[in-house]
């Protein structure tokens, strides 16, 4: 234990000489980055805690470099997410390249019972995302189109045959609108909530540039696994008082993005009952995206 204190000082100490690290508190994370809190003594006796977010050997997202231009560009803009405050990808201190940021207190993620106030609250934030401006931002990828990708994600079975070949005869599936800063992966387990407001908007690993319906479908998928249909039509009238809604459009991000979370599922270290109740939530994701696209339905 000694020495692994002795390694989290040393990163302490790249913006801290000289600090003394107090303690180090693991805190929730996604499933490719390891996130600890560490709380410091400085040589001035002021306590301070930063938070170092190192990439494991499964990170599949954006460099520590990348993600430290894009976190210091939408902090400048007011965005409200962590400072960034440096990354190291030498791998010398540690085994993988990590980004030190500044901690924000509040508790993340919502309780089952959060009021309608709170899902308000952020599909607010979502629209504010999407509508910041992309200047002076890093290059990010872009996500303008479901297809062909999605292809990869749907299952070949019998009752899916109708939708892959529908789903092939598409054209013109690329986002011709304004492209818009992505999240990527905006649930409530990414934001920090303090009294009710948002504090930051955390792990912008996936952000990209492009379709914003593509972000929307995202949250809507996370929002129903915790809150049920009604939560996520909830989320969906908030985020549309403030921007406009393709359905359709919409439609065929839901079926990507709940095709995507049938395939990865099982990588996430989910209890196997909730992974079982997840799976038919997205199973009947993609149904009423189906009916929507094929049927003329009303999406919900």
């Amino acid at each position: 234990m000694a020495i692994i204190y002795k390694k989290y000082e040393q990163v302490a100490r790249k913006l801290y000489p000289d600090a003394i690290l107090l303690q180090v508190e693991p805190l929730a994370g996604g499933v490719s980055a390891d996130v600890l809190r560490l709380d410091l003594r400085l040589t001035t006796g002021e306590l301070r805690s930063i938070v170092m977010r190192e990439h494991g050997p499964s990170h599949s997202g954006h460099s520590t470099s990348l993600e430290y231009q894009l976190l210091e560009a939408l902090f400048r803009q007011g965005l409200p997410v962590p400072q960034p405050l440096c990354e190291d990808a030498s791998c010398e201190l540690t085994d993988n390249p990590f980004v030190l940021l500044s901690y924000v207190p509040g508790v993340s993620g919502l309780p089952n019972r959060a009021s309608n106030s709170y899902l308000d609250t952020a599909a607010e934030m979502l629209a504010l995302i999407h509508g910041s401006s992309t200047k002076n931002l890093p290059e990010l990828p872009d996500r303008l189109d479901p297809l062909p990708e999605i292809f990869e994600y749907l299952p070949g079975e019998d009752d899916r045959h109708s939708l892959i070949e529908f789903l092939r005869n598409q054209s013109n599936t690329t986002y011709q609108g304004t492209s818009r800063l992505l999240h990527g992966d905006f649930w409530p387990q990414n934001i920090i909530w303090n009294e009710g407001t948002i504090a930051a908007v955390l792990d912008w690993e996936d952000a990209a540039i492009g379709d914003p319906l593509s972000d929307l479908a995202c949250s809507r998928i996370e929002i129903r696994y915790q809150f049920g249909v009604h939560g996520m039509q909830r989320f969906t009238e908030a985020y549309q008082c403030r921007r406009f809604i393709d359905r359709r459009r919409l439609a065929l991000w839901q079926i990507y993005v709940s095709a995507a979370a049938q395939h990865f599922m099982g990588k996430w270290g989910l209890p196997n009952e909730r992974e079982a109740i997840m799976r038919l939530e997205t199973k009947a994701s993609i149904d009423e995206a189906s009916s929507t696209l094929m049927s003329g339905e009303e999406l919900i």
